[in-house]
């Protein structure tokens, strides 16, 4: 009987044990299952983490494209106001123009005139040359073909020419009407305040009176000084000092040499 006691036992324990393996065995499927159910849960999280993230950096790069475009759209806003404006400030500046051009060359016509007047009243230097060259604008002025603008450049371009008299030094040849005997001289220049001549052979130097209008002779004393003055004039010798007379120096009591460059 005792045999058969643990026989029974034997096999209640085996029972146990099998149960307990099914037990385990089942606890285990169940924790891979839970696991692997875990892992998908995860990455359907993942995934829509990364959705929500493309989507909130498509939102982000549709705002900035936005605020890009209101910016841009705001420029050219800007821009089509100044345009605008431009458009209206270039009108006013062509009829602007019209006037200036109708009133420009009447004023240039008067101007040619006035410089003419002062040459006629200058010291009679180049006289002829200036008044050529004077007659020659106002053909200038008359001619149709020539632009506004190119009379306008020509007619400051005499007044800066005849202003420019007043600061240099000239030398050039000319022939003088002196008792009814035509002389070669050389005629000196000092800016627009004197004016000299001496024949070629030296004999003879003058001064232009311009109160007289006429021909003042000078001393002999003058006469190397006058000559030195010329050759600084012409860049032949080196700048110095001289001695020459002026109009309000001179003796009224002189000779005159009448006639005129």
């Amino acid at each position: 009987m005792l045999p058969t006691l643990l026989s029974s036992q034997v096999s209640a324990q085996v029972s146990l044990v099998a149960n307990a393996n099914n037990n385990l065995n089942d606890s285990l499927n169940n924790t891979e299952q839970t696991q692997q159910m875990g892992k998908a849960s995860q990455g359907k999280v993942d995934y829509l983490v990364s959705e929500t993230d493309a989507l909130l950096n498509e939102y982000q790069g549709l705002l900035k494209k936005t605020e890009y475009q209101k910016s841009y759209n705001e420029e050219l806003r800007i821009l089509q106001t100044e345009q605008v404006q431009e458009l209206a400030r270039v009108d006013q500046q062509i009829k602007d123009i019209v006037i200036t051009k109708q009133q420009l060359l009447p004023l240039l016509r008067e101007m040619v005139s006035t410089l003419e007047q002062f040459i006629k009243l200058d010291l009679p230097f180049q006289r002829e040359q200036r008044l050529t060259a004077v007659d020659k604008l106002s053909q200038l002025l008359s001619a149709s073909s020539a632009s506004i603008s190119d009379k306008y450049r020509r007619v400051m371009e005499m007044y800066q020419a005849e202003n420019d008299y007043n600061y240099d030094l000239a030398v050039y040849r000319d022939n003088v009407t002196i008792n009814d005997e035509n002389l070669s001289v050389q005629v000196l220049r000092i800016g627009r305040s004197n004016l000299y001549l001496q024949t070629m052979d030296a004999k003879v130097s003058a001064m232009w009176s311009q109160e007289d209008k006429s021909w003042q002779l000078l001393d002999d004393k003058y006469k190397l000084n006058i000559r030195k003055a010329m050759r600084i004039a012409s860049k032949k010798a080196a700048p110095e000092l001289l001695e020459l007379p002026h109009t309000s120096t001179l003796n009224v009591s002189s000779s005159y040499i009448k006639g005129g460059l």
